[in-house]
């Protein structure tokens, strides 16, 4: 029979806890002095995990050298050591790491952060070289919109390409905050790329798709005499776009068409083939007269036409207009002055017609007081004017007639002449005016009674050549 003494049982049990108290002790006393030169655990020093690294590697004189990569979504990579930047980077001094390595235990179950304000200095120029000869600059392919698409029979939806463009700014921004942070592997995410702005399955672009193949239907028909121009079918599939969440015609292209058609169909500062009397064919210069067409103006007729999604014949607004376009596209047929310096010789005809014909006094050949040659128009009728200016010698004159029609921006004009008992043959060689065309005022009035306004005069000289041309 064993007899158990409870004494020597509780002496080894307390010598046990005392052994194990013993060594708590020393773990925490050598836990205590190790972590009065390294980081207690969870330290972060701007943002970087330092835990148990030793507090002079932390914070000392200036920080050595570390790696940066990042890495984007299709796997391409930009890595670089800080010392391909000449980074240089000091704590400021008295900085410290100010933890209680007494409290090490606790730490384990808590985060420290300390935020120094490195001085941090690096060469942007090599930055910026880094970043242009890395992967992420090379076979970059452009983000694109998805959008509406003609196949020469219908509209379909030509879907976004995201591509993999980098947006320079923002992993330049990165890269300075890395270097700075000493952050040393960041994992690029989508804010870094340029992505589209209009995917497949926006709700306005399949809307659009709709409208798009409606608008279709739709014709836009010029107005202009001789012509034929119109928008639609492929023409107008051509312009028609997917912009601001909306359908609507690409500006530039429809005024692309407006500006080859004005230029097509304008006849202002053109020479003209005309029929002269008793000579056939000429070639006549320009003048004041003519259809000069406002494009702009034009081009929102059509726009507001596609916005109310109607077909439309479009009458081409004008800034200036001939007295009429016929049928051939021409606005020099039928109806016209004709003045043949050259015969000193004016004629009217009206549809066609010869309404008057009558002999002239123009310019004055010895004095240089040409008549300009060019096409003209009646642009005012005005009886009992006064008209005023400078003679050859540089006196005034001031000489009343009954009837002006002026025909140019140079002062020039139809007038009555009741001073002078002798028109045509050779007198404007020698007396003629001062560059106006004088008429034997019953011719004048009878002219005056049946012309129109903006009605094309033409002159011109056959058989000489003195005559500047008319100002346009």
């Amino acid at each position: 029979m064993f007899i158990i003494n409870s004494n020597e049982t509780n002496k080894k049990s307390n010598k046990i806890w005392i052994t194990i108290g013993g060594i708590v002790v020393g773990i925490y006393i050598i836990g205590t002095v190790l972590f009065s030169f390294v980081c207690l655990p969870n330290t972060h020093v701007n943002g970087k995990n330092v835990s148990f690294a030793p507090k002079e590697s932390v914070i000392g004189e200036s920080v050595g050298d570390f790696d940066i990569k990042f890495k984007g979504l299709d796997d391409k990579e930009l890595s670089f050591n800080s010392k391909d930047v000449d980074y240089k980077a000091n704590i400021p001094k008295g900085a410290s790491l100010d933890q209680n390595p007494l409290k090490w235990p606790i730490s384990f179950l808590t985060k420290e952060n300390f935020d120094f304000d490195y001085k941090v200095n690096f060469d942007e120029g090599k930055l910026d070289n880094i970043i242009k000869n890395s992967s992420f600059m090379n076979k970059v392919i452009e983000p694109k919109d998805a959008k509406l698409e003609f196949d020469g029979q219908e509209f379909k939806i030509d879907k976004e390409v995201e591509g993999n463009k980098i947006k320079y700014n923002k992993l330049k921004k990165e890269l300075v905050s890395a270097i700075k942070t000493r952050n040393s592997n960041i994992e690029m995410d989508e804010k870094f790329y340029e992505r589209p702005k209009v995917y497949s399955d926006n709700k306005n672009l399949q809307k659009a798709l709709k409208e798009a193949n409606e608008a279709l239907k739709l014709s836009y028909k010029f107005n202009i005499k001789g012509f034929d121009y119109k928008i639609e079918g492929k023409t107008l599939a051509d312009m028609i776009d997917f912009k601001d969440g909306k359908l609507t015609l690409n500006y530039d292209k429809l005024a692309q068409f407006v500006s080859k058609m004005a230029e097509e169909t304008d006849t202002y500062g053109k020479n003209r083939k005309f029929k002269a009397t008793d000579l056939g064919e000429i070639t006549v210069n320009p003048g004041v007269y003519g259809f000069i067409m406002n494009q702009e103006e034009t081009i929102n007729s059509v726009l507001k036409s596609f916005d109310q999604k109607k077909s439309a014949n479009i009458d081409p607004i004008y800034e200036k207009e001939g007295f009429a376009r016929y049928d051939d596209g021409s606005d020099l047929k039928d109806t016209y002055v004709e003045v043949d310096i050259s015969r000193q010789q004016l004629w009217y005809y009206q549809n066609g017609e010869l309404l008057l014909s009558t002999p002239v006094v123009t310019g004055d050949v010895s004095q240089k007081g040409f008549t300009n040659v060019g096409v003209g128009s009646i642009l005012s009728k005005e009886t009992n004017k006064k008209l005023k200016g400078d003679n050859f010698d540089g006196s005034k004159y001031s000489v009343p007639v009954k009837y002006w029609m002026p025909i140019g921006w140079d002062g020039e004009g139809l007038h009555d002449a009741g001073w002078r008992s002798t028109f045509g043959s050779n007198y404007y060689m020698y007396s003629g005016s001062n560059g106006c065309i004088n008429m034997p005022p019953d011719q004048a009035a009878k002219l005056y009674s049946v012309i129109d306004f903006n009605t094309p005069v033409v002159v011109y000289e056959s058989s000489t050549n003195n005559s500047p041309n008319m100002l346009y």
